[in-house]
């Protein structure tokens, strides 16, 4: 899954649960196993996005060594 999906399903996912509270003893089991996922989709995106951000830094970095 590319981070524009990712991002789009991770949205999808915390609007389904946006409504309960973050006390686990008044949670449907579904929602606490849905915000691990998403607690996973965000690290995964962030960890894409650094390594975008990486690789453009990178080459900027060519190019200025290079003229």
């Amino acid at each position: 899954m590319d981070v524009r999906c990712a991002a789009a399903v991770r949205e999808a996912l915390f609007t389904d649960t946006k409504m309960y509270t973050y006390d686990p003893t008044c949670c449907p089991p579904r929602v606490t196993d849905i915000r691990s996922v998403i607690a996973d989709l965000d690290t995964q995106i962030e960890a894409a996005l650094q390594e975008a951000i990486d690789s453009q830094t990178e080459e900027q970095s060519d190019e200025t060594t290079d003229a």
